[in-house]
């Protein structure tokens, strides 16, 4: 009867350890896969030359600069973007405007506080023309819904249908 003890006490130590391992393995595969999240949030942006798209209201706003005024157009992110940029710490960072650049001239439909969506690269704010922490260079950008005209743009409603006198 002994021996048949110390074939089962084997056993299970084999497939204890066995088991150990791939619990192991499968924690260490789990913040592999992790690594780049935010919890309740998503994957971390990454910087240039990776393209991304961020959506918002823009806001023309107005900062001192060495010679005079600088007036940026500014994305005021619908949700907190978590960006990943190596140069400034080893985990994401929380985001909530970017400085959009690049820019030579906006559409005419896309005024203050416009809901827009813009496509491009991130890189860090670290010129003296950059005002946020991170900037966003433009590729595309466009309107998230169609922008109503103005009233006074807007045609006169039709008039009451009369029909023509008869002759």
């Amino acid at each position: 009867m002994g021996s048949s003890t110390a074939i089962g006490t084997a056993i299970g130590t084999a497939i204890g350890a066995g088991l150990l391992r791939s619990l192991r393995l499968l924690a260490l595969s789990g913040c592999a896969l992790l690594g780049g999240c935010v919890f309740g949030y998503g994957h971390c942006l990454l910087t240039q030359p990776v393209e991304n798209s961020l959506s918002g209201r823009i806001h023309f706003r107005s900062y001192p600069a060495g010679t005079g005024i600088d007036y940026v157009p500014v994305l005021a992110l619908d949700r907190t973007a978590y960006i990943y940029a190596p140069a400034q710490s080893i985990s994401c960072i929380a985001v909530n405007d970017v400085q959009i650049t690049r820019v030579a001239e906006f559409p005419p439909e896309i005024v203050e506080n416009t809901e827009i969506t813009v496509r491009g690269t991130l890189s860090l704010g670290n010129s003296a023309n950059a005002h946020t922490r991170f900037v966003l260079n433009m590729l595309n950008i466009e309107p998230v819904a169609p922008v109503r005209p103005s009233p006074a743009v807007s045609p006169a409603p039709p008039g009451p249908t009369v029909p023509p006198p008869r002759p």
